[in-house]
């Protein structure tokens, strides 16, 4: 689309040039040479070959706004169009004019592509039959002329072809090297969410845990807000284990992730802290609203019924400590953890904030 809408550029400006060179010699010649200003040479040279052109850059503009796909080709076949129109209206006096037909050849080498450029080779091959045809046996200078112009076809021919090659080459080796980058950049994505997210639950691991919690400290410095932190332990694990299975047990850390996550909010943070314990920071709500939420995941947890366990729910204990502003990275684990073991110690399926 780019190249075809800077070609249209190019020849409406040809047009413009080649209009404008028709108009000085008209008026320049006017009083030495009468036959190149004369209204029959005007409507003849001038005016009806312009402005097959200028329709021809109508239809082609027309072509790229609603039918894009077709605009290549059409591009290329009216590169010749105007290479002829041009020549066959130009003054015999400019003996340079065949060299106008290097246009549709230059265009094919900006495509890149192998076929036009061949076509517009094999018609400047049949348009130099004709030039020699024209050309007297016995006019030796122009036949000099015609020899010099068709090595000069020939040398962009070829040129043109090695182009056209070394182009294709250098995209292969983009391509190669932008599917390598990509490929890269997929396997670091991947590397870097295996080494922040827990496989089973999909939730954060241990790592990024402390690393998330002690950049929350350290911005408490600057922009203090409250948090809390809740350590949550599923009650009697080992026995979902022992009695249904370690692929139940996965089953079960697998839907009380589901519930924890159904009632935290998008700012809050949950990890699967190791085993079939989880650990939630909560930030920018009080004491009583993060209670609310662990007594709902308490609740939720404890009303969900497992299948694959006849049926039967699991329960979690709860820890949960507010930050206090002196409270360092373990300090405040510490005393989650520690609410937790209160938790567990008393009854289990409970909470209890230190």
């Amino acid at each position: 689309m780019y190249w075809n809408r800077v070609l249209l550029n190019t020849f409406w400006l040809v047009l413009f040039v080649y209009l404008a060179s028709q108009l000085f010699v008209y008026f320049s010649m006017s009083a030495h040479r009468p036959e190149l200003s004369g209204r029959q040479y005007t409507l003849l040279h001038i005016w009806i070959p312009d402005s097959i052109l200028f329709v021809l850059l109508l239809i082609l503009e027309a072509v790229h706004r609603y039918k894009p796909l077709l605009s290549e080709l059409l591009i290329i076949l009216t590169s010749h169009l105007y290479g002829i129109l041009i020549i066959t209206n130009l003054s015999p006096d400019y003996h340079v004019k065949p060299l106008i037909m290097l246009l549709p050849m230059l265009v094919s080498m900006i495509y890149l592509k192998e076929n036009y450029l061949r076509a517009s080779s094999l018609i400047c091959l049949f348009y130099i039959v004709i030039l020699f045809l024209n050309t007297s046996i016995y006019d030796f200078t122009l036949r000099i002329q015609n020899i010099i112009i068709t090595l000069i076809f020939a040398a962009v021919s070829l040129t043109g072809f090695a182009v056209i090659a070394r182009g294709k080459e250098l995209m292969r080796s983009l391509e190669i090297s932008v599917k390598s980058e990509q490929e890269l950049r997929i396997q670091n994505i991947i590397m870097d969410r295996l080494s922040k997210i827990d496989p089973l639950t999909d939730l954060y691991n241990h790592k990024t845990f402390h690393e998330y919690l002690g950049w929350l400290i350290d911005h408490q410095q600057s922009n203090p807000f409250p948090m809390q932190l809740a350590v949550i332990d599923i009650d009697n694990f080992k026995k979902v284990n022992d009695l249904y299975g370690h692929w139940v047990g996965d089953i079960v850390l697998r839907q009380v992730t589901a519930v924890m996550l159904q009632h935290i909010d998008s700012d809050d943070f949950a990890a699967r802290y190791g085993g079939e314990e989880f650990v939630i920071i909560l930030t920018s709500k009080t004491l009583e609203d993060s209670g609310r939420i662990m007594e709902n995941i308490l609740a939720g947890i404890a009303g969900l019924p497992i299948s694959e366990m006849d049926n039967e729910s699991v329960t979690v204990s709860i820890g949960m400590h507010e930050y206090n502003g002196g409270d360092s990275k373990s300090s405040i684990f510490q005393q989650a953890d520690d609410a937790l073991y209160e938790a567990k110690k008393t009854g289990k399926n409970r909470i209890v904030i230190l």
